[in-house]
């Protein structure tokens, strides 16, 4: 997309040449000429800040208190070309770039599948009878098994349900159709429902079958039960919100910590916090022991809430042990994050909701852009402490030192931390730049140590390619990501949830009796789980889609909730 990119860019520096120019001409023997407009190159540098506005209004305000009229059609209608025209046009051409990118490289992937899968098959059917016999598609999996370490370990009745599913008419034989499956099969996760099963259903199967535990089970289960966890939690809040009030408030008369002091529970408040934290306990343990701790922790939610029960319980332990340490600002920390668990409530808002799956289905995808993002960071800050690292120091040894104390900007703001010694602290400099707020204070440093203005071209370079090119394609993610997979809850939303009756989806899950499916007895334990596991890290895979495809094109039958 950067050639396309390119002739916007050449748009943007022809207009700042002009305008530079132009401004260089009225604005000369004026106090806005010597401050920015002294030539032509100092003028290009002021309107290239302009357009990352960072001094924005602050460069027009020599002329405009002189001469607003003339002020305000030379910078607005400049601003209004680069920054609201041409800086859009630029994320619009990413946008656009990349989703034609993104339609090209899904095409070009199905039919390289469909390339190596027909070269496999023709490979695998020596006869030419158009047709692969179940011998050889077994020992091609075994084949996999030993030799492919990036596919999981297929157990024998793994690779005869992955044959069924291929089978689709039953012939035992794999017709070149049928092959064309193969690659989304092996992204199949198997699991037994009987891994699910609980303590209480292994260890005390009488308990598990009697009524009031049956009957504990259905209230842990029901949305009751969690209606009234998300009470506690508001609960929880405000009464910390009442304990908390003198500091939210400023006041200046809290002197005594209303928190843990001296390892006792000696205050209404400290007895409540217990009591809070016994009741999240108990709701862990109820969700554990009815859900089982397999199914329990495939919920990020469940993950999260147990997290933060934990670290309020280590805390207080940690607390009120015997020999107590009194730790305020680890408690306060602990007791926030319980109210952090109030976003759990954003997610009974159906739009919240929605915007929290998007957000977990594009992260996997997100990190590869980020990735380049970093290593652009990287590149740049490596580039810095090799140039510039050592230049900004408090040395009073170091003439420098006294050197940067003329740079007003930089002194004033206290940036001293904000340079190019070693690579964290390039790093959080190329970061602030990225946010774009300030990047002209820090800059104006490094050209006091170094002496020169050709620092310029360093953060020209890193904001042309750090900021314009890569914070777009970032941006053309998100947007492209987010319609995606918008477009693929609603799909998603619109169907039953059985697939004619043959298999039960729910979610990205498939439910089915493998002695049905491979017409083979399994063992006792028949009833499998079955979830498309996305590998290559992609958010271009449906689950749900996946999943409806192979179980409506296979004999899948007597499935019952």
């Amino acid at each position: 997309m950067i050639p396309e990119m390119i002739y916007i860019l050449t748009m943007l520096a022809i207009i700042i040449i002009f305008y530079a120019w132009f401004g260089v001409i009225i604005f000369y023997d004026t106090p806005q000429g010597t401050n920015g407009f002294q030539n032509l190159i100092e003028a290009v540098w002021t309107l290239w800040i302009c357009v990352t506005t960072a001094n924005y209004p602050d460069v027009m305000m020599p002329s405009y208190n002189k001469n607003r009229f003339l002020s305000a059609i030379y910078f607005i209608s400049f601003m209004t070309i680069s920054f609201f025209y041409l800086m859009n046009l630029i994320l619009a051409v990413t946008v656009n770039s990349y989703d034609e990118s993104i339609a090209e490289r899904k095409i070009s992937r199905q039919e390289l599948s469909k390339d190596l899968l027909t070269k496999a098959f023709n490979s695998l059917d020596q006869d030419n009878d158009g047709s692969i016999d179940r011998e050889s598609v077994m020992a091609v999996m075994l084949i996999l098994n030993q030799d492919v370490p990036q596919i999981r370990k297929l157990s024998k009745n793994e690779r005869s349900i992955i044959f069924a599913f291929l089978d689709r008419d039953g012939s035992s034989d794999i017709s070149l159709d049928e092959f064309m499956d193969f690659g989304n099969v092996l992204l199949l996760d198997f699991e037994r429902e009987s891994d699910y099963a609980t303590f209480v259903e292994i260890h005390f199967p009488r308990v598990n079958q009697s009524n009031w535990y049956q009957g504990l089970c259905k209230i842990v289960k029901s949305t009751g039960f969690e209606y009234a966890v998300d009470v506690i939690l508001v609960l929880n809040a405000i009464i910390i919100a009442f304990q908390d009030y003198p500091m939210l408030s400023g006041q200046d008369d809290v002197t005594k910590d209303t928190h843990y002091n001296d390892g006792n529970i000696d205050t209404v408040w400290e007895l409540m916090e217990a009591v809070f934290t016994a009741v999240y306990v108990l709701e862990a343990i109820l969700k554990i022991m009815v859900q089982g701790w397999k199914r329990y922790s495939q919920s990020g939610r469940n993950i999260f809430d147990f997290t933060i029960t934990l670290m309020a319980v280590l805390a207080s332990a940690y607390v009120y042990y015997p020999n107590a340490y009194s730790n305020s600002q680890l408690i306060r920390l602990v007791v926030m994050a319980r109210v952090i668990r109030l976003g759990r409530l954003l997610f009974a808002m159906k739009t919240f909701r929605t915007f929290g799956t998007i957000s977990f289905d594009i992260l996997p995808a997100a990190s590869n852009v980020f990735m380049i993002l970093l290593f652009i960071v990287y590149f740049f800050a490596s580039v810095g402490v090799f140039l510039y690292g050592g230049l900004i120091t408090r040395d009073p040894a170091n003439p420098l030192s006294f050197v940067l104390l003329e740079a007003d900007d930089f002194v004033g703001n206290n940036y001293w931390a904000n340079n190019f010694n070693d690579m964290m602290s390039g790093m959080n400099v190329l970061f602030n730049l990225l946010v774009v707020n300030n990047w002209t204070e820090c800059e104006i440093g490094f050209e006091y140590v170094t002496g020169t203005k050709w620092v310029r071209i360093y953060f020209f370079c890193f904001h042309l390619g750090g900021v314009i090119i890569i914070s777009n394609v970032v941006t053309s993610f998100i947007i492209n990501a987010y319609f995606q997979q918008l477009k693929t809850i609603v799909q998603r939303l619109g169907r039953e949830e059985n697939v004619d009756g043959e298999a039960m989806l729910t979610g990205n899950r498939g439910v089915f009796d493998a002695s049905t499916v491979t017409g083979t007895r399994t063992g006792v334990d028949s009833i499998y789980i079955a979830r498309i596991n996305p590998r290559h890290n992609d958010i271009e895979v449906d689950e749900r889609s996946a999943l409806r495809h192979l179980f409506t094109r296979t004999n899948i039958s007597n499935v019952e909730k």
